[in-house]
């Protein structure tokens, strides 16, 4: 008798877990049909994450606020030309993974160097492939200072075809691209980020605060764009 009990308690247990079941997969696809345009959940939302992939992405940014205080830190640096830094090696970027072979980006960090070269063999492991890029357009993200060290973050939108070289996929996309200037070398122990040397006389440059070279006594203001390193790069 307790055996028959016990059998119809899972029985029951079995009718309530398969009337729930179709009931919430009713729910499931009414709520697709409304708002995906699909009875099936998952196929509408992987639609759904298509289109927003394919929707122009708005830069964040707070250059307004931002640029005063940079300017006014340094004013020797030209901020439009390292936004098109920031284009530049962002194109570089997706060239390396299209050609898989790392491209010439000047002066970057060995860190940013080597999580290149991971994408590289990732990128020809799953082959996959990037074209058609068109970059949108940059604006400065963050700035910060700290322990001698000044980090300048730009945010670029941009647009490619991503996907098997038989199957692409159009993305709108944000990446951030990271620049890291050393201007006072003697807070910071960081020394794979200090290169500093004359254009002139190649003899090492401690810092900016110096004007003229010590040993040729050559200018030394110009040099200010080429110490930015490429430290990082993001997609948001």
């Amino acid at each position: 008798m307790l055996g028959l009990i016990t059998l119809l308690l899972l029985l029951v247990i079995i009718l309530i877990v398969i009337l729930v079941y179709f009931y919430i997969h009713r729910k499931l696809s009414r709520f697709s049909s409304t708002f995906f345009g699909t009875s099936d959940f998952f196929e509408g939302l992987a639609k759904q994450k298509q289109e927003f992939e394919s929707e122009p992405k708005t830069p964040f940014g707070m250059e307004s606020l931002l640029l005063p205080e940079l300017m006014s830190d340094f004013p020797f640096m030209n901020v439009e030309e390292i936004k098109r830094l920031a284009e530049e090696n962002i194109l570089l970027y997706f060239e390396s993974i299209s050609t898989r072979s790392i491209q010439n980006f000047g002066n970057i960090s060995g860190k940013l160097k080597e999580e290149i070269m991971e994408g590289i063999h990732k990128a020809e492991k799953n082959n996959t492939s990037i074209s058609d890029i068109d970059i949108h357009k940059t604006v400065l993200n963050s700035y910060t200072k700290y322990n001698g060290i000044c980090t300048i973050v730009f945010q670029t939108t941009l647009g490619y075809q991503f996907g098997f070289r038989d199957s692409l996929s159009h993305i709108e996309d944000r990446i951030n691209t990271e620049f890291i200037y050393v201007y006072d070398d003697t807070k910071t122990s960081a020394q794979d980020l200090i290169s500093l040397k004359c254009p002139n006389c190649g003899a090492p440059i401690k810092g900016l605060k110096h004007k003229i070279c010590p040993y040729c006594e050559a200018g030394l203001i110009d040099l200010a764009p080429r110490t930015l390193k490429f430290n990082n790069l993001v997609r948001k």
